[in-house]
């Protein structure tokens, strides 16, 4: 009989993905029950969630057991651990506390070192609570007539106590005691290290509102000041806002780049702003004071022998009926010079009418003078004068009676006493004393 070899088909190799679905294919388990038969089908997902909930429950199993069996052996491991993570914190603290100790160690063996900083500090201190007292003084002279600030109360020549309130300077120079004197003890707590310090920073504050104190009374002084300025302006029927506001006063023989103050400069915010606002209260009252001053407020003849008309209400000399003179006639030797009482441009100098030769002179702020009667000129029109200047010779023209100088003020063209100007140039010597 002859055999014929068959060869059978090797199968496939399967993927992994291809060999779980294989494992977990579609599967169905067949019930007979009374001659029926049944079938249940078992999906793939059905198949996998079940081996999940057998494997979890398994190892839920194992887990609760090895507990219930090794509890106690778990309780003692995590005992062991708490005290040796105590431990090492302990021999942390204990590190700790070395380094701390060894600093304090180093912070008595340089005391000394320390003090001497603190009393280098204190001589900076000292000088400048002089150079407040100079301020003072300064402010006191220029500023402050009638009003002070405390001077600086003295200090003890002994030593403080360490429970003193603060340190306070001597007047006119350093104590005789020193830091170093006062803790010669070394330092056993924080706060008696930095008790000096403590000491230094109570000072300057005190000096902080002793500078804010004299400031606040220049400051006042000035408003002061200000305020009787305008006064003097208002008796003119001048506006003294206005009039500071347009003046081009500048001091003299001063100069360089502007430079802000802050308060990194001062080295106290309340100081600065307090420097601030008194610098610009100064500089108007200083204004206002140089405005006034280039007022026509002199006698335009070196030596007067009467005042032989005043302002106002007159009897005229010529027509016997009273009229308005508008200005006041003084009598003094014929020739005699006569000067501009203040500085501005001639608009007129020659003759002019019933006023003979005359001299007018601008001033600022809308203010005029005339200088009327003249037997000579001196000046010419558009010529810039100061006050001082001979603009001519006390005469005898135009409409006059005798040898005089007839001399008028007038503010915005309406003419006004002069003895106006004459008690503010007294009021303004008596606010700036």
């Amino acid at each position: 009989m002859r055999h014929v070899r068959t060869h059978k088909a090797r199968p496939k190799r399967r993927g992994f993905w291809a060999r779980v679905r294989h494992v977990f294919r579609e599967r169905q388990i067949y019930l007979r029950s009374e001659g029926e038969v049944q079938f249940v089908t078992l999906r793939p997902w059905v198949q996998v969630l079940g081996m999940v909930l057998v494997f979890s429950g398994m190892f839920w199993f194992a887990f609760a057991s090895v507990n219930v069996t090794f509890k106690d052996q778990l309780l003692a491991l995590k005992e062991r651990r708490l005290y040796q993570a105590r431990l090492d914190y302990e021999d942390r603290i204990a590190t700790m506390r070395t380094a701390i100790d060894g600093m304090n160690n180093r912070l008595l063996l340089n005391q000394d070192e320390y003090l001497a900083k603190v009393d280098q500090l204190r001589a900076d201190y000292e000088a400048l609570v002089e150079r407040h007292e100079r301020l003072n003084e300064f402010f006191r002279q220029g500023w402050l007539p009638t009003r002070n600030v405390e001077d600086t109360k003295s200090g003890d020549s002994k030593p403080a106590t360490q429970d003193e309130a603060g340190y306070v300077p001597s007047k006119g120079g350093l104590n005789r005691w020193t830091y170093e004197q006062l803790y010669a003890q070394p330092f056993a707590t924080r706060a008696q290290a930095n008790a000096p310090l403590d000491d230094l920073k109570k000072a300057m504050a005190g000096m902080e509102m002793l500078q804010v104190d004299l400031l606040s009374a220049v400051s006042d002084d000035a408003d002061k000041k200000i305020v009787a300025y305008g006064k003097l302006f208002s008796k003119l029927g001048l506006n003294a806002k206005k009039i500071a506001q347009k003046s081009d006063h500048k001091p003299n023989s001063v100069g360089g780049p502007f430079v802000s103050i802050t308060a990194a400069d001062i080295g106290s915010a309340k100081v600065a702003a307090k420097l601030t606002s008194a610098a610009k209260r100064l500089v108007l009252a200083e204004i206002l004071r140089f405005e006034l001053d280039s007022l026509p407020l002199y006698s335009p003849l070196d030596k007067v022998s009467r005042i032989s008309s005043h302002y106002g209400l007159r009897r005229d000399p010529f027509r016997r009926t009273m009229a308005m003179h508008g200005g006041i006639d003084f009598k003094a030797t014929y020739g005699s010079p006569v000067r501009t009482t203040s500085g501005g441009v001639v608009t007129k100098a020659g003759w002019e009418g019933a006023y003979g030769r005359m001299v007018e002179i601008r001033h600022d702020n809308g203010i005029t003078t005339r200088y009327a009667h003249l037997s000579a000129t001196k000046v010419k029109p558009g010529q810039r004068v100061k006050r001082g200047t001979i603009v001519g010779r006390l005469g005898n023209t135009g409409r006059s009676t005798g040898a005089h100088l007839h001399y008028e003020t007038r503010v915005n063209g309406n003419t006004i006493n002069p003895v106006r100007f004459w008690k503010i140039r007294h009021a303004v010597q008596e606010i700036s004393q």
